[in-house]
């Protein structure tokens, strides 16, 4: 891996990895309109309803909750400069709005806060839940905990209820996220006070690598990377903790079934039920 001499810190480790993904054909060419600023921030279409609560799972544990969950035919997307960042949809068995975020592409830094407001500002939501992973071995506590105890965690921009207090605990300093769970509860703390927020954070045993400096064109062989899989208990907490902030509950998530139990009787790349906008 080329090391820059001017960068202001070394890489840490999690980020020396191999390039074989640099050497993969991708048909989407990379334009200057991707590299290093928001030109465009929006959802498609334009119309989506509004006033609904938003239920938004980021990353990895969203593509493997999305595989499990009944999510139905793609109602939408979110796209920055055109790059769509996020899927749409509305299932029968909610009357919220769900995005699966990032599981094409991964935002750079400066891209997700014109995200994070493009959705808020066109849902208008009632209240916000939100899914995302921690590192496990890199949180910081007095007795460190090994991946497979590791409990879920929460965030919050108010005061939580004594049900999910008992569940979960706190995402505690002087730990971090820098995902864009973190820019959503940001943006609601200061421009959207009134709406309430909640993060849930599932463990994951890997050190995310830091978000990457160009945002890259959508990829769906991203789907088809899965880096853990969760227990179905784990996932179903998760998903109970998300729906009852807001009021709601979700149908059991049942872990996909497998052929010869290793892989999935859907593709891996199915989300909803496989139709995307492009």
């Amino acid at each position: 891996m080329d090391v820059d001499p001017l960068a202001d810190t070394v890489p840490p480790r999690h980020a020396i990895e191999s390039d074989e993904e640099e050497d993969e054909y991708n048909p989407l060419p990379i334009t200057g309109s991707h590299l290093d600023r928001v030109n465009e921030a929006k959802l498609i279409p334009g119309d989506l309803p509004q006033g609904k609560s938003l239920v938004i799972a980021t990353g990895d544990i969203a593509k493997y909750w999305a595989r499990g969950a009944d999510l139905g035919e793609q109602s939408g997307g979110g796209y920055v400069n055109k790059v769509q960042a996020g899927l749409i949809f509305s299932p029968e068995w909610t009357i919220s709005t769900i995005i699966v975020s990032e599981v094409l592409t991964r935002l750079p830094v400066w891209s997700m806060h014109r995200y994070v407001s493009a959705i808020l500002d066109a849902l208008k939501p009632s209240k916000v839940v939100l899914l995302d992973t921690y590192s496990a071995p890199a949180y910081i506590s007095e007795q460190p905990v090994p991946f497979e105890d590791a409990p879920l965690r929460y965030l919050a921009t108010h005061a939580v209820d004594d049900t999910l207090k008992s569940k979960v605990e706190p995402f505690a300093p002087p730990n971090l996220i820098q995902s864009t769970s973190a820019s959503f509860l940001s943006v609601l703390s200061a421009s959207h006070s009134e709406v309430h927020g909640t993060l849930i954070l599932v463990p994951s045993p890997h050190i995310p690598p830091p978000p990457p400096k160009v945002l890259n064109p959508s990829n769906f062989l991203h789907l088809e990377q899965d880096t853990v899989e969760w227990p179905q208990a784990t996932i179903n907490l998760a998903q109970d903790l998300l729906f009852s902030s807001i009021g709601e509950t979700a149908p059991r998530w049942v872990q996909p079934t497998r052929h010869d139990g290793t892989s999935s009787t859907r593709k891996k790349s199915d989300v909803g039920e496989g139709g995307m906008y492009i």
